[in-house]
Formats: C-alpha cells, structure tokens, sequence
C-alpha cells in the first residue's frame, strides 16, 4: 500500500461569526495559507428558529508515516475481524448441519 493523500482538519479560531473587517480577513486568509489550509468550510444550521454558523478550515496533504502505519493497522484489524467472524460461522454452520 502507499501513503494517501487525505484531507484534514486544522484547528483556527474563526472570530467572524459576527462580521469581520475586511483588513482582519485577510490577516485571517495569510495565516491560514501559511498553516497550509487549502479550503475553508462554512455551514448554517437553524435549530428552533436560531442560526448558528460554524466555519472549518482543512488541508490535503499526504499522510505521515506515523498516520500511514496508525491507517495500515487499523485496515489489518478489520481483515482480521470478518476473517474470525467468517470462521466463526463457518463452525456454526458445520455443527447446525454435521459436516
């Protein structure tokens, strides 16, 4: 298997829910380019008649090893699981009928 190109999350604090001068956005859009954020998530949600907006920053990159091995084990674990689940009723289903 080779490394992925995956998306992440990058933790910002947006401060733009109530307006934001265009001077500070731009601050806010150097420094998000510099922490190699790519693109920028804005959602609205209405519950009971109240808005709320929750903005997101995320960047593409390729995975580090360390998240490559954390993903390659987990991929590991889950074969291992259907394998044993399939055995497992690979037996029940000999015993129910004799083989």
């Amino acid at each position: 298997m080779e490394k992925r190109v995956r998306r992440f999350k990058v933790d910002f604090n947006f401060e733009w829910t109530y307006g934001v001068e265009l001077k500070r956005l731009k601050e806010d859009l150097d420094t998000l380019e510099k922490l190699g954020v790519t693109y920028i998530e804005i959602e609205t949600e209405e519950i009971f008649g109240d808005v709320s907006i929750t903005i997101q920053a995320f960047t593409n990159r390729i995975e580090t090893d360390e998240e490559y091995n954390e993903r390659i084990s987990k991929e590991k674990q889950y074969q291992e699981n259907i394998k044993r689940r399939e055995l497992d009723e690979l037996e029940r289903l000999k015993s129910k009928y004799g083989m």
